[in-house]
């Protein structure tokens, strides 16, 4: 979602399905200052706004409009295909981890794998001076998979310690949807190449 405050705060109610005086009586507003609220016609207190965060699950700078990123993972995964906006959030989730050997090694992998893609995407553009690139092209795709692999490796044996002295749930909130969208994205393209 793009905007300022005014259309962001339409968009989410009008996405969600739900009716003015319905969202106002949930936020203990009048519709008529809803309506304001949406049309731009008034501007809230940061009272408002902290409600509004919470009860759409967005952060405030995506509320905003200062960051494209800040919606709910569960919803932008709920169609089965997560987009890059949900992919961005992961990495933000990962990244925000308080096992830093877990965040390191799902970072690695992600990064090895852009890296590779990048660097293709890179070859094609007359416009990219690819003498500039240290690796030769011929050598990206077996050391992309290599430096994928390490983080892979790091995050296996991050993962079973946590396990054998843990019982706790591992994936962020939010993530399991996530995670079911892109098995349902990963089990067409297998279905699709048999």
């Amino acid at each position: 979602m793009k905007g300022s405050f005014h259309q962001i705060l339409s968009q989410l109610r009008k996405k969600r399905r739900v009716s003015q005086r319905q969202v106002a009586s949930d936020l203990y507003i009048s519709q008529a200052l809803l309506s304001h609220y949406e049309n731009g016609i008034r501007e809230p207190g940061l009272d408002f706004v902290d409600r509004v965060c919470e009860y759409y699950d967005v952060t405030a700078d995506f509320l905003l409009g200062r960051s494209p990123f800040g919606g709910n993972l569960e919803e932008e995964a709920a169609d089965g295909k997560p987009s890059a906006e949900s992919l961005c959030r992961l990495l933000q989730t990962v990244e925000s981890l308080e096992d830093k050997a877990i965040s390191g090694g799902l970072l690695q992998c992600y990064g090895a794998i852009s890296y590779r893609l990048l660097r293709h995407m890179a070859s094609l553009d007359t416009q990219v001076d690819t003498d500039t690139f240290k690796v030769p092209l011929n050598r990206v795709a077996g050391l992309s998979d290599m430096v994928f692999y390490q983080g892979e490796m790091q995050l296996l044996d991050v993962l079973e310690k946590h396990t054998e002295a843990s019982s706790e749930h591992i994936l962020p909130e939010g993530l399991e949807t996530l995670l079911a969208a892109l098995d349902n994205q990963m089990s067409r393209h297998l279905e699709e190449t048999v």
